[in-house]
């Protein structure tokens, strides 16, 4: 702020030739006074009017930053000084936008208001805005006279269908049930009418039609109409999407219908039911982990059906139940029942298994063991019959029993000589041998392990793959001080992007450049790849140049090597498969000063209006709705969904041309463009509130991000797991009570904001367990903390190189790879700030 303050006159020429960002004057001469303000005030609007274009810039520039107060100052600075041009460009509408973002919805208000008086092209965008204000605010009425307001302004709003959705909803929060399902009835019949007449799927199936299903037999059990909702609740647990995939809409129906058939007693006891509807409810229950429920209904059957063939599958998942809540000793005595009760059944198996399971969880290792050997005595044609004989190994070596650890593996060795288990198994000894830092027994197992042929992936429980075994061959020879062969083995293996061991690979190479003994080999080995490689064929010049860039952090070198592999790119027919688009350019560019002509095309209009405000969530669907396809529009769609925090939509566009790409593309030769499609950074301003303060960097959480949910916040998977960052509901509950979040609802994870804050606390968690090990808070992320705390414990080392082979769920160990993957493209490319470099 710029104060002058003087009580004599004082000439025009001394005055400010530029424009101040504030002002104030203190004059006793009146007529001076007023002579001065005019002076300044026509400067300012000159200066104005000559830099709109400037401004405009200054205001993008500043929502790139994600710097809103700026954005929001400078709007109001305009708003004052012009406010003609402020409105016709619908600045006010933009600074609504930020206003509500900051959480000043009194501003927002009075600014979406002012885009309505004047019917803005983007009234109906306003009249949305202020409607969800409305309902935030709880006057409900207040939401659908603006909603009905779009629809009569709008009717060819995009927004349209989820108006009507949104009005029906609002009548049912306001117990106006008889207009609710009337809404809600004429919704699903628009949707029945609009199905593809080929269409094989019932619509009772149809997502959409599935949830307003939810509210029209809750809206008709509100309203007294008992018939009718029990009809609609039926509907849903009949109409599941997927074979034992039972979705939300399919809980809240079982959940409706005990409702019905329990009236004062819901909750506490099952209603009385055949043993086959209290089994298929049980089913929808304990899908969305919802056991307390869902043992309501097993427990009835046991009770009131003792002679039922599905008591047994009662019992056996009652203790599933248990155990997946980690009450392992209640677990126990369930599948202990089911053993004892129906020793012949073929579900006594699994009860056998996850008894013994169970045991090696409660710290009753000999029990476990001596349960594992009954599964191997009475089930020995069993199809998962190796992994008793393999968790006997793992027992043993919880217990530090190594030698008799390495007996068992023997054993399973020899038991399943030739088979696919006798790799397993070796492989389980090559890890004892490891974490007993036996290297050279190590190394005789690794290269026997070589020589099975079907290690392609990691197809079977306890599996590795050829990466994992080549890395594994290269850190023994390197502990060994076999050099020369370690760093060949390291370099044989791919690094790039998605490439979990070509990167460690390349770390160890770094270590080894390190390293007093080890360096004079690198610079031979540099030297040796160096020596005339411009001489060389094309692809033996990239190959040698993107060893060289995993042997030096040298820059000058470093510099050279990538030249001369982005040359060799432009000529070897595999690496010019990256795809490459035009931007298209749209949304208008220049500031208006006076009012234009406007197209025919509606949504066009509105496009160029949104996209020129940078409002591209908005403006994208919009420009999507008015033009015809092709690959450019493809591709600068993508990159505007992305802007506009829709990454999803980004790397859908992006992921499947880059499979065609050779796996070791050199990542600092990614397109820039094309690195932030396939690695986006939306919901930039939850993750950098949420995470730094929680100790976790941002980048790491996008890692998880990435791999849960591909930016999906509304996905939900086959394991009830919900949002960007998929929590089942008895994680998000715990989460919530460290929060101090009442009333918390699992839908509230499909809320950007609130899964990004779930899991930064719950990735907090993890790293005070595990403190500064990536690799083994992505594993317990996937498999559990407890499996961890043993994977750590078997390794007998903190370095991720040693752990990660001890993840023995395989779904775990690729689940760490992806991420740690991700996690390290992410540092690439971005700050800690998500700011990109």
């Amino acid at each position: 702020m710029i104060r002058i303050h003087f009580d004599k006159p004082m000439p025009i020429n001394t005055l400010p030739k530029t424009k101040p960002d504030n002002f104030e004057f203190r004059i006793s001469n009146f007529g001076r006074s007023i002579s001065v303000c005019v002076y300044l005030w026509t400067i300012l609007l000159l200066s104005l009017a000559v830099s709109a274009q400037d401004f405009q810039i200054k205001i993008r520039q500043s929502l790139e930053n994600r710097d809103y107060q700026t954005a929001i100052g400078e709007l109001e600075t305009l708003k004052k000084a012009d406010k003609k041009m402020f409105e016709l460009n619908n600045y006010d509408y933009l600074l609504a936008r930020l206003a509500e973002k900051k959480g000043d919805f009194a501003a927002a208000m009075a600014n979406y208001q002012a885009v309505v008086n004047r019917n803005s092209i983007l009234k109906e965008y306003a009249l949305w805005h202020l409607a969800q204000i409305a309902r935030t605010s709880a006057n409900l009425l207040l939401e659908r006279t603006f909603l009905q307001e779009i629809l009569t302004f709008a009717p060819e709003s995009l927004r349209a269908e989820a108006v009507r959705v949104r009005q029906a909803r609002s009548f049912f929060e306001s117990k106006n049930y008889d207009s609710a399902i009337q809404l809600f009835n004429n919704l699903n019949s628009v949707i029945s009418s609009q199905r593809v007449a080929t269409e094989q799927t019932p619509i009772e199936k149809n997502p959409r039609y599935r949830e307003n299903l939810v509210f029209l037999g809750e809206a008709y059990l509100q309203s007294g109409k008992l018939t009718e909702a029990r009809d609609a609740f039926t509907k849903l647990v009949n109409n599941l999407p997927n074979p034992g995939q039972a979705d939300d809409f399919a809980l809240a129906g079982a959940k409706g219908l005990d409702r019905l058939d329990t009236g004062e007693n819901y909750g506490k006891t099952a209603p009385g039911l055949p043993d086959f509807e209290h089994l298929r409810r049980a089913l929808i229950y304990q899908f969305n982990r919802d056991f307390p429920d869902a043992r309501l209904h097993y427990q009835a059957i046991v009770k009131n059906y003792p002679q039922s063939a599905n008591v047994t599958d009662a019992l056996y998942q009652i203790g599933r139940g248990f155990a997946m809540e980690a009450n392992y000793t209640e677990a126990i005595n369930w599948f202990e029942r089911v053993q004892e009760q129906f020793p012949d059944h073929p579900i006594a198996k699994d009860a056998l298994s996850q008894a013994a399971s169970a045991f090696s969880r409660v710290s009753k290792p000999k029990e476990a063991i001596t349960r594992y050997q009954r599964f191997i005595e009475k089930y020995a044609d069993a199809d998962n019959i190796e992994r008793a004989y393999l968790n006997i190994v793992d027992i043993e070596r919880d217990l530090g029993e190594e030698n008799d650890a390495l007996k068992w593996a023997a054993k399973t060795q020899e038991t399943f000589r030739g088979k696919l288990p006798e790799a397993i198994a070796l492989f389980a000894q090559m890890r004892i041998h490891i974490a007993q830092n036996d290297w050279q027994n190590a190394l005789t197992a690794v290269e026997k392990l070589q020589t099975f042929a079907d290690l392609g992936g990691t197809r079977v429980p306890a599996g590795t793959n050829k990466a994992e075994v080549v890395f594994l061959k290269g850190l023994t020879l390197e502990n060994l001080n076999r050099y020369p062969e370690a760093i060949d083995v390291y370099l044989s293996i791919p690094d790039g992007r998605s490439e979990y061991y070509g990167w460690r690979a390349t770390e160890r190479l770094k270590l080894l450049a390190n390293n007093e003994k080890a360096e004079p080999i690198i610079k031979q080995k540099i030297a040796e790849l160096t020596k005339n490689i411009e001489t060389r064929n094309v692809e033996a010049q990239r190959k040698a140049a993107q060893d060289v860039l995993r042997l030096t952090v040298n820059m000058e070198t470093r510099i050279k090597m990538l030249d001369l592999i982005r040359k060799a790119y432009t000529t070897l027919p595999d690496y010019q498969k990256v795809p490459r688009f035009k931007l298209l350019e749209f949304g208008r560019k220049e500031v208006l000063k006076e009012k234009r002509e406007v197209s025919a095309n509606y949504h066009q209009n509105l496009a160029d209006e949104l996209l020129f405000l940078g409002l591209f969530d908005e403006g994208t669907p919009e420009l999507e709705a008015s033009q015809p396809g092709g690959n450019d529009l493809a591709y600068t769609l993508a990159v505007f969904y992305k802007r506009g925090e829709m990454a999803n939509r980004a790397v859908s566009f992006i992921e499947p041309l880059w499979k065609n790409v050779p796996a070791d593309y050199q990542i600092e030769l990614i397109p820039r463009d094309q690195a932030e499609l396939l690695y986006p950074a939306p919901y930039a301003d939850s993750l950098v509130k949420y995470a730094p303060e929680r100790e976790v960097d941002p980048r790491f959480v996008l890692a998880i991000m990435r791999q849960e949910s591909r930016y999906r916040a509304d996905v939900k998977s086959n394991a009830a797991a919900r949002g960007l960052m998929q929590f089942i509901s008895t994680t998000a509950n715990q989460i919530a009570l460290e929060l101090k979040k009442e009333n918390f609802r699992q839908d509230e994870l499909y809320n950007p904001p609130t899964a990004i804050l779930f899991g930064s606390q719950y990735l907090s968690n993890l790293f005070k367990l595990f403190p500064n090990k990536h690799a083994a808070v992505a594993a317990s992320y996937n498999g559990g903390e407890d499996n961890v705390r043993r994977w750590l414990a078997r390794s007998q080392s903190d370095l991720p190189d040693r752990f990660v082979p001890e993840i023995i769920f395989s779904q775990s160990k690729d689940y760490a790879y992806k991420v740690m993957a991700n996690y390290r493209v992410y540092q690439i490319f971005y700050d800690e700030n998500l700011k990109a470099k």
